[in-house]
């Protein structure tokens, strides 16, 4: 087996000229997050909650918020693969069903001023087992939302990526 097989976490950092008020904002609001967080296939996404510790996030009684500590640090568990959002990514069910038997998993960002209007925030999704199907998607993913968010934050317009 190589490293990545063993590898059981996704870990993220990127620094973003913007206050860690705003950033929390871009975490939380619906409407900043469809400007950012878009799937190449299946557009805009965007998470309502109330952003309070086990909150409902998506939908389903296990998808919650774990740790609410605005402007510091946001957690909750990773969302349901769903027939629905399956089909509108075009994946096919049988990896949808290998992505649905694989633990929940928790995503958490964590929010900190460096100084002279910079924030350093890092994202941290774990929870997988070695071998996850789930966790080389999300190392692709990660990226291409930070790098969008923080496009976003610093020039007020968003990257196109769908």
């Amino acid at each position: 087996m190589d490293a990545r097989s063993e590898q059981t976490a996704f870990v993220y950092t990127t620094y973003v000229q913007e206050t860690p008020e705003r950033v929390w904002q871009s975490l939380t609001d619906p409407a900043l997050m469809k400007r950012y967080w878009r799937h190449q296939k299946a557009g805009p996404k965007a998470f309502h909650s109330d952003w309070k510790k086990a909150g409902l996030v998506v939908s389903g009684p296990e998808q919650v918020i774990l740790e609410s500590d605005p402007p510091r640090r946001l957690a909750y568990t990773w969302h349901t693969i769903t027939p629905e959002w399956a089909a509108a990514v075009g994946m096919d069910e049988a990896t949808a069903a290998t992505w649905r038997a694989e633990a929940r998993s928790k995503v958490a960002f964590d929010i900190e001023d460096v100084g002279h209007g910079v924030v350093k925030l890092t994202v941290t999704h774990d929870g997988f087992a070695p071998g996850s199907a789930v966790l080389p998607a999300i190392s692709e993913g990660w990226p291409a939302v930070l790098a969008s968010l923080k496009t976003l934050l610093e020039t007020r317009s968003s990257l196109r990526t769908s």
